[in-house]
Parts: C-alpha cells; sequence; structure tokens
C-alpha cells in the first residue's frame, strides 16, 4: 500500500508508518504548498492513497477520484492518530479490503467507504 500524507498530518505520523515500512511520501517533504489538485496529480499518477484531515477531499475525490483516507477523528494527537490508522490499514489488509479509488472517512469506531 503506497501512501501520500497530506501536510496537514503530522510528521511523528509519517515517521512511524516508514518505521513500520508502509511505502510513505511526504506531502511536506516532496511537495511543500502544492494545491489540492497537484497533490490530487501525484496521487493518481504514482497510485497512492491520499491521508489528510481535509474535507476538500472528499469533494476532489468525487470529481478526480483519488484514492483518499479523511480523517475525522476527535483527536490529533500523533500516538492515538497512528493507532486509529495502522489498525484500519492492518484491517483492511488483512481482511483483503480494496480501498484502492474509494474514499475513506475514519471516525473513532466507524469507517465510511465510498466508490
Amino acid at each position: 500500500m503506497r501512501l501520500l500524507i497530506d501536510e496537514n498530518i503530522s510528521p511523528e505520523i509519517t515517521d512511524n508508518l516508514r518505521l513500520l515500512e508502509y511505502d510513505v511520501k511526504s506531502v511536506k517533504e516532496s511537495c511543500k504548498g502544492c494545491h489540492d489538485e497537484k497533490i490530487v496529480e501525484i496521487a493518481l499518477k504514482e497510485e497512492r492513497i491520499i491521508i489528510t484531515y481535509d474535507l476538500d477531499f472528499g469533494e476532489l475525490y468525487r470529481y478526480l477520484g483519488a484514492s483518499s483516507i479523511v480523517l475525522r477523528l476527535r483527536t490529533k494527537n500523533p500516538s492515538l492518530v497512528l493507532k486509529y490508522l495502522v489498525n484500519f490499514l492492518k484491517t483492511t489488509s488483512e481482511q483483503k479490503i480494496d480501498i484502492k479509488n474509494k474514499l475513506v472517512i475514519l471516525k473513532e469506531g466507524k469507517i465510511r467507504l465510498i466508490g
């Protein structure tokens, strides 16, 4: 699973995902200040799933189709966000749930798949 981490996600989460051997690219490191459309373009070209807090990616998904996980958690504490995110990623992998070309809204205790 190839991930593209938006600028609004803590670098601590990016670093820990790398330690867990996820294929991670950070917008902060590769395209700082890029518009959302450019981020979508990168995600589509490199077949990456965008991880973000930005609700605009839900709208962009509808028009451009980039796979996205929008975090709607009550906390932005990096260790807690990482826990929810890794649990979700492991579950989708173990249960062979395809999230490619989908929009995922990830909340505490609730996951919504669109697409």
